[in-house]
Parts: structure tokens; C-alpha cells; sequence
């Protein structure tokens, strides 16, 4: 399907997102706070979560076991899907690799052999392809962090993930937040800082307060960021639009006054009269461009001192 510029408003947009920060700082909460999700619980952590801000939980012992749960009415009407914690993931889908194709992906220690780390990267990226391209859901996940040493010497977070996944599965994602305590202030980023790394995009970027919640507070604090970033899509998009008109009406002026040049005395005014069109985007460098391509068929030259077009001289 092509699609123009001003048929694109995004409307129906969902996103995908990293949460990671230490244990126990309230990530798997911050998560359920997402459009209407279901938590695939490969850490076994649902139970720490607050009763009030529990949600449905698919909890399986396979990774079969979570594919064949994807077709279940309550995955089918939700609207958000959260990965806890990805590192646990990643351990089901090496469970999954060598038990599906031993002769390749398992070694004969036991171990997964770098085929089968391979296998785990394929059918990962397939995976999250599938919650977000195909079931049109947002997905979102959580990991822990641990800290590395960069070659300088500094302190860094990183996801704690076996494999290749900790770095691929950034690529893809919309939203990467570090979860962390400031005080007794829990926050979250969504820019890059020396100690760890984030990603944002749509508006949304910087750090983020939590909310504290009591008993009786909803817990929606990433509805409403996932809100925001559709707002200012929808912003951007009106605001394209609008320019876009107006290059359009420029650029169909400049086409009619380089099309009436056929004298040199016509390119001079058409030189002066340019440059005071309301111009927008790209217009104003384009119909320079169109004017020498104008001039150089007439055989026209600028006077630089004179400000003005003159006859080239045949030599």
C-alpha cells in the first residue's frame, strides 16, 4: 500500500519499549502501566507486585507453552504485551533451541552451541516482530541491569541478557527507559547519560518522575506517555501538512515565472522577484536551481558586480 505524506496520521501506532534498571526498583509495576496488558511472567515475579496493580499473567514452564497462549482471548483483546524479564526470555528460547534441533544447537557438554545462539537471536526478533507488526500490540520489556566497565574505566548499566539479544533487541524499540532511585524518587530516562544508556523518540525524552501510588491510584503512567507520543505525531503530521501547502503554492509560483523567462531582461527580474516569494522547505534552493538551469539555456551569464543577467559572450 503507498500511502502519501498527509494520508499518514499514525492514529492506530503502537510501540515498543525497554524498561531496565536494578531489582526492585519497581520496574514490572512501571510496566503494567501500559494500555490494557497482559505480563508474560518468565521471572516468576507477578507475586511482587502490588494486588491492586496486578494484571493477567501468562505463566509457563515452555516457550511452546507461551506460543500457543498467544491465541487466547485475553492476548487477542489486550492491547500491550510485557516481556519479564527478557533475560528470562532469552534462557526459555535456549530451553526451546536445543530441545527443537539437539543435533545443531546443542553441544555435547549440554550446553547451546553458536548455532543455537543464533536460533535464539532469529526466533527473538521473530517474536517481537509478531507481537507488534502482526497482533498490532505494543510491547514492552523488562529487564535487569548490571554494571559494566567501559574501556575508560567508567561505571555503566547494561541489560543483564545472555547473547546477542541485549543489543539487538534496542534496534527495533521505540522507547528504551532506565529505571532508577534518585533519592526517594524513583525516575525514569529516556536520553542516553555516561552511566547508561536510553532512547526516546516522538517527544518523549529527558527524565520522567514516577509516580508514588497509594492504594486507590491508577496505575497509568506509561497510557500516558504512549498517549503523548501519539499527540505529538498527530502535531508534527498537522504541522507537515501545513507546510507542505505551502511549498506546494510557492513552487507551483516559481514554475510559472520561470516558464515566462525567454530575455535576459526576464531573468533579471525573475532573479529579484525569487528570492521574495514565501518560501517553505526546500522551495527557495529549488528555484534557484531551476533559474541557471533557465539561464544556461538562454546562454545567459550573472553579473556579479551588476546584479544582474547579461548575454554570455561567444568566444
Amino acid at each position: 500500500m503507498i500511502r502519501q505524506p498527509e494520508e499518514m496520521t499514525f492514529s492506530d501506532k503502537t510501540f515498543s519499549m525497554i524498561l531496565y534498571g536494578s531489582p526492585g526498583v519497581g520496574k514490572t509495576t512501571l510496566a503494567l502501566s501500559a494500555p490494557d496488558p497482559i505480563i508474560i511472567d518468565f521471572d516468576r515475579g507477578i507475586s511482587r507486585v502490588k494486588a491492586q496493580h496486578r494484571k493477567t499473567a501468562i505463566v509457563c514452564d515452555t516457550y511452546e507453552e507461551v506460543l500457543n497462549d498467544l491465541n487466547s482471548t485475553e492476548v487477542v483483546e489486550c492491547k500491550t504485551i510485557i516481556i519479564d524479564t527478557g533475560g528470562s526470555f532469552v534462557t526459555f528460547l535456549q530451553d526451546w533451541a536445543m530441545r527443537s534441533n539437539p543435533a545443531v544447537n546443542k553441544q555435547k557438554n549440554g550446553a547451546i552451541s553458536l548455532k543455537g545462539f543464533g536460533a535464539v537471536k532469529s526466533e527473538f526478533n521473530r517474536f517481537t516482530s509478531q507481537i507488534k507488526d502482526v497482533m498490532k500490540k505494543n510491547v514492552i520489556y523488562v529487564f535487569h541491569s548490571q554494571e559494566q566497565m567501559d574501556k575508560d574505566g567508567n561505571a555503566q548499566q547494561r541489560l543483564m541478557c545472555e547473547g546477542a539479544a541485549k543489543n539487538t533487541v534496542w534496534t527495533p524499540c521505540d522507547f528504551g527507559g532506565y529505571v532508577q532511585m534518585i533519592g526517594n524518587d524513583r525516575i525514569v530516562c529516556f536520553t542516553p547519560e555516561q552511566e547508561f544508556f536510553a532512547k526516546g523518540c516522538h517527544g518523549i525524552t529527558g527524565r520522567y518522575p514516577i509516580p508514588h501510588l497509594n492504594i486507590t491510584d491508577k496505575n497509568d503512567f506509561l497510557t500516558r506517555i504512549f498517549e503523548q507520543a501519539k499527540a505529538n505525531i498527530a502535531a508534527e503530521n498537522e504541522s507537515y501538512i501545513h507546510v507542505r501547502e505551502q511549498y506546494d503554492a510557492v513552487m507551483k509560483q516559481v514554475l510559472e515565472i520561470i516558464k515566462g523567462i525567454s530575455t535576459v531582461d526576464d531573468a533579471t527580474k525573475a532573479a529579484r522577484h525569487l528570492p521574495t516569494l514565501d518560501h517553505a522547505m526546500t522551495s527557495k534552493t529549488e528555484a534557484s536551481n531551476l533559474l541557471k538551469v533557465k539561464a544556461k539555456e538562454l546562454n545567459l551569464l550573472w553579473d556579479k558586480e551588476a546584479q544582474e543577467y547579461r548575454i554570455k559572450e561567444e568566444k
